[in-house]
């Protein structure tokens, strides 16, 4: 665990966690004093899992990671980074398109808060296909979650998944 006492935000959705995230909060974890692991709820995207599901499914992708404290917010990324003193805002990315998104998100949210950067961090190759949106997918198709997921978040997935489906 780094100690230079920078706090890093890595935003999400996190409908579900997948093991991509797992990867970016890994490496924040080691280079960064404090780390922010939010959902961040857009009123107009529709979700799998509840509130309470993602909160529960976070905290098992990311409860070994003693500087990591995860949760929700509802405002403005900025506006968050802002009131909780972070200084960098931490963001995969799987390929170009995710790239040029995020480097737009970048300027947008640099334009309402100065106080903190955007780093973005290469996806390895044999995560790159991993998404929320490919996880769902198979949730629904009955496909093997495991391998993108974790045995723990996999576990919970399936679970709820099963409960929302009756």
């Amino acid at each position: 665990m780094a100690d230079n006492g920078r706090t890093c935000l890595v935003p999400g959705s996190f409908d579900p966690p997948t093991l991509g995230h797992r990867y970016i909060a890994e490496y924040a974890s080691s280079h960064y004093a404090r780390v922010l692991v939010v959902g961040f709820i857009n009123e107009n995207k529709q979700y799998t899992f509840t509130e309470d599901e993602r909160l529960e499914l976070m905290k098992a992708q990311f409860a070994d990671l003693p500087n990591v404290t995860v949760g929700f917010s509802r405002g403005m990324l900025a506006d968050y980074c802002r009131d909780n003193g972070v200084d960098v805002i931490l963001k995969g990315v799987r390929n170009s398109v995710d790239e040029a998104y995020e480097l737009d998100m970048a300027e947008k949210n640099h334009a309402r808060y100065q106080g903190a950067v955007t780093v973005l961090l290469k996806s390895p190759e044999s995560i790159c296909a991993v998404s929320s949106t490919a996880v769902r997918d198979l949730l629904s198709s009955g496909g093997d979650v495991f391998p993108v997921l974790g045995d723990k978040v996999a576990e919970l997935s399936h679970a709820f998944y099963a409960e929302k489906t009756k």
